[in-house]
């Protein structure tokens, strides 16, 4: 099988644009009236409560682009279902911006407080919250495709608090964070101790997943899964640079009035648990395909235990230029694993790379092979600069070269198959297949794609879940294009592998 090097292009249809018969569609503008109907583009709205108190499931609101200020939280309680979700969107080809400068900062006072079922939030930018930019309570959400930066506490935050009970993980169960950055998020309060990129903790439900999502500068973690209950998921994410005081001195100064007396960030990439007043963490929570590098700030570990016990499964993931790249030194309960097949590891900057319980699953990462030896020349660019590219036009990340291995690289085909896609003999380490064109992004497709090759080729297709659902040959058409066809009634597609 030969790769291609051709650049694939994709007919995405956004179905998520479009708007049911029976249902409606509302618009919101800041130029708007809430007296108005707001069931046309020139009688908006001007708030996204008023839209919501019209909204009923299935009907979508559109949120004009510019700058929408507000001073107080924006509860959606009220539920879609699972054929009809809510839609908050913003307008199509247009950015809105959500400012929360003038809301009070207090733990109650998030940005968004979601305690509805069958949500789809999708293209908002959300900054300046009194506490979390989104705190979520609610099922079955989605939420895609959002900026979060610069709130009081964590820029997306599921769960509940210390002492929650919650019956067979029925609530804040399987929400979907796809295709979301968050950065720049600190806590005044506790001096950058809870504000992280993402968190999943304090009594989360089952089926919560996160992918193709980036998180950096916050000053506590880039994901927190402190005090969870139930497993949770992470692939295609990257973050860095987490923890880091200098980055919070100035706007603390500015509004407590005086300086920090103590920084406590953690500043560690992925914590993958802990425990705490409200019990231990549980749950085996599942990472692919994910990066972590320069979290070399307080706790300095890209990838991190924390004292879970539930056991971890961490796939195909890279670690570099953190304090500490894995640590996972504590064995885990009975009948639980800590796995970790095809990660890379090189360019820690404290006294070890890694560490390990003796009962640690280790397999064919580039620290167990004597015949590789990992480093950023196995990479195409493992520049900071390609990590905070613009996304894709279908939102999903940057494809730049961003920790792409190189050719020639020793990490190639070393491999052990773990029921990810690849190209080759077998799999590679790290995050990428090596000359593998992918086409897609973590939301979904569902229409046919055009890829363009110059050979015949074979063709891999995954669905949003990571399986794959087929496969095929094409061969080259008129003008070296060919029609991938994708959706066929099943889950969304994620991306095609041309190979």
């Amino acid at each position: 099988m030969k790769a291609l090097y051709a650049i694939a292009t994709s007919f995405l249809f956004l179905a998520s644009f479009t708007v049911p018969g029976w249902a409606k569609a509302l618009y919101v503008s800041a130029s708007g009236a809430d007296g108005n109907e707001g069931t046309s583009v020139s009688s908006p709205l001007e708030t996204i409560p008023a839209a919501v108190e019209k909204a009923a499931a299935g009907d979508t609101i559109y949120l004009r682009g510019g700058t929408h200020s507000y001073s107080s939280t924006i509860a959606l309680s009220k539920s879609g279902s699972e054929n009809a979700r809510i839609r908050l969107f913003a307008y199509p080809g247009e950015k809105p911006v959500l400012d929360f400068s003038s809301q009070p900062y207090a733990g109650s006072n998030r940005a968004f407080y979601l305690t509805g079922s069958y949500w789809h939030i999708k293209g908002l930018e959300i900054c300046y919250g009194g506490d979390n930019g989104i705190k979520v309570e609610g099922n079955y959400n989605i939420i895609e495709q959002c900026v979060l930066h610069h709130n009081g506490d964590s820029g997306i935050q599921l769960g509940f608090a210390h002492e929650t009970e919650n019956p067979d993980g029925a609530l804040c169960a399987f929400n979907r964070i796809i295709n979301c950055d968050s950065y720049r998020n600190f806590d005044f309060d506790n001096r950058g101790s809870d504000a992280d990129g993402f968190a999943c903790k304090m009594h989360n439900g089952k089926g919560n997943l996160f992918r193709g999502c980036r998180s950096w500068e916050n000053s506590d973690d880039g994901w927190d899964l402190y005090e969870t209950d139930w497993p949770v998921e992470i692939t295609d994410c990257w973050t860095w640079h987490n923890g880091d005081r200098i980055l919070f001195d100035s706007i603390y100064i500015e509004k407590m009035g005086k300086k920090m007396s103590s920084f406590s960030g953690n500043g560690n990439g992925f914590k993958l648990g802990g425990n705490g007043t409200g019990g231990s963490s549980e749950g085996t929570h599942v990472v692919r395909n994910c990066v972590a590098f320069d979290n070399n700030f307080q706790s300095k570990k890209g990838f991190d235990q924390n004292g879970h016990k539930g056991g971890v499964i961490v796939h195909n993931c890279l670690s570099f230029g953190n304090g500490y790249n894995y640590m996972f030194e504590d064995d885990p309960n009975s009948g639980c694993v800590n796995e970790f097949k095809n990660c890379v590891s090189f360019g820690a900057k404290a006294s070890m790379q890694y560490e390990f319980s003796p009962d640690a699953v280790l397999r064919n990462n580039s620290w167990d092979l004597a015949d590789v030896t990992a480093s950023e020349a196995d990479f195409v660019s493992l520049d900071v600069a390609l990590a905070t590219a613009p996304r894709r036009a279908d939102g999903g990340l940057p494809d730049n070269g961003f920790a792409r291995l190189k050719a020639g690289s020793d990490l190639i085909d070393k491999g052990v198959d773990v029921g990810l896609p690849y190209a080759g003999a077998a799999p590679d380490l790290g995050v990428y297949e090596y000359a593998a064109t992918e086409v897609g992004g973590s939301s979904g497709i569902l229409s046919p794609v055009r890829v363009s090759i110059a050979e015949s080729s074979d063709f891999q297709v995954i669905d949003i879940s990571g399986r794959s659902t087929g496969d095929g040959h094409l061969l080259p058409a008129a003008g070296g294009f060919c029609i991938v066809p994708v959706g066929n009634g099943c889950a969304a597609v994620t991306r095609i592998i041309v190979r």
